[in-house]
């Protein structure tokens, strides 16, 4: 029964993220035909980030209900056959300590640690990367923090979604005065309303903020991280014909893209030291570790948890090193697989070695850099000091963006990433 109801969380969630894109998408192509002048564009998409919201706290509820039993997650299934479940995988390694004797370090490490399994659904929609690559996909990560998350941000946007229907009534007439924009011979601006492009920008920013919270590789993380920034551009500069509002809607775009370098600084060491993006760990139907995701490989159960420099990361670190053991085979044996094969044990054999030495020193510093990367990219967004300097001019936004984007969910997400 358990099993049965954790099955509907990436479902659940899921369909949390896609109900208001294809509000976007509907206010996109009908809104301007949504009612006079789009009114029902605010109907369209309060309902649709209502419905994330109902699904949002029902994945809650059954999360709520699974811990309240102490049994442990176990999920397998979907279109790539790929999940974890944290649990699920140190019992299994238990059960195979024979056959996989990392496996037993494992699950040994974590029962002398004593500590509560952690509890993980992890799981790949669709496979992006090609064969023989690592992977990289549209995937999804499940823990307390997400389903939390899920519903704070949802509640939130719903309300503020019922408050701009109000706020933004004015948008509706045939023309709109704004007294605080002039024209060249300094009148005031007049112009039609935008109210459905108002909720239009607002659903395109809940899918994104909410793809931000469910994605499950570092990858998908990013991709939905620049969606937000641009919402945010075009929620800041509403009021474009304000110079003002311009000028802000810049500043928090620049300002957020020398935070967003840093992440790709952070994201290119991820890749070259451990060759992967997924945060859980892939496992086939029948529970083995297929690969490994971040969080295993950086703090694996079998050293208590603690900081570990990866294989990956010290091979990569002693590239001259691996050309060189590598070329002594090819000279010895000739160019053929067996003395691949050999030069790949011995390296594999050297890696403790190199661990020590430095290579092993360098590997760890490129770990360093790759976290202070992705920090860059949580400065920006949470307006940390020295990259806060956006967030006093986003206020030119109107109100209903300033609770949603500013207070409550854009900048949480940057302490979320965290």
């Amino acid at each position: 029964m358990t099993g049965t109801a954790l099955d509907y969380l990436p479902v659940l969630l899921g369909w949390a993220v896609l109900v208001p894109l294809i509000s976007f998408v509907l206010v996109v192509l009908f809104g301007p035909r949504m009612g006079r002048h789009g009114r029902l564009a605010g109907y369209v998409a309060t309902g649709a980030i209502m419905t994330s919201a109902v699904l949002a706290f029902v994945s809650l509820f059954i999360w709520l209900a699974v811990e309240g039993t102490g049994a442990d997650l176990l999920h397998h299934g979907g279109s790539s056959g790929k999940h974890a479940a944290a649990g699920h995988q140190q019992d299994h390694a238990t059960q195979q300590h024979g056959e996989e004797h990392a496996a037993g370090e494992h699950a040994a490490g974590e029962h002398a640690a004593g500590r509560h399994k952690p509890r993980v659904l992890f799981g790949t929609w669709y496979v992006l990367s090609p064969p023989g690559v690592p992977e990289i996909g549209i995937s999804y990560y499940i823990d307390c923090l997400t389903v939390v998350m899920f519903a704070m941000v949802t509640l939130i946007a719903t309300l503020i979604h019922i408050y701009s229907t109000g706020y933004m009534a004015e948008e509706l007439d045939d023309e709109v005065v704004d007294h605080e924009a002039h024209t060249a011979d300094g009148r005031h601006v007049h112009r039609r309303g935008r109210y459905h492009r108002f909720f239009q920008y607002l659903s395109l920013f809940c899918f994104s903020m909410l793809g931000l919270v469910l994605s499950g590789n570092v990858a998908m993380t990013f991709v939905f991280w620049e969606l937000v920034g641009v919402c945010s551009f075009f929620l800041i500069g509403f009021y474009i014909e304000r110079r003002s509002a311009n000028l802000a809607a810049n500043k928090a775009f620049i300002v957020n893209r020398v935070g967003d370098f840093g992440m790709i600084i952070g994201l290119m060491a991820l890749w070259g030291s451990l060759g992967t993006f997924n945060y859980g760990d892939t496992v086939d139907a029948q529970g083995h570790v297929q690969a490994r995701g971040l969080f295993s490989l950086i703090r694996p159960a079998e050293h208590g948890h603690r900081i570990h420099v990866p294989d990956g990361a010290v091979k990569a670190a002693a590239a001259e090193q691996v050309a060189a053991v590598v070329a002594d085979h090819l000279k010895s044996e000739g160019p053929t697989e067996q003395a691949l094969a050999n030069a790949k044990s011995e390296t594999q054999a050297r890696v403790d070695q190199w661990r020590k030495e430095e290579p092993g020193r360098g590997a760890y510093w490129l770990l360093v850099i790759a976290g202070l990367g992705i920090f860059c990219g949580c400065v920006g967004k949470s307006a940390q000091f020295p990259l806060h300097v956006w967030l006093p001019d986003a206020m030119e936004g109107p109100t209903p963006v300033s609770a949603l984007v500013h207070s409550a969910t854009m900048v949480a997400a940057g302490v979320y990433l965290v």
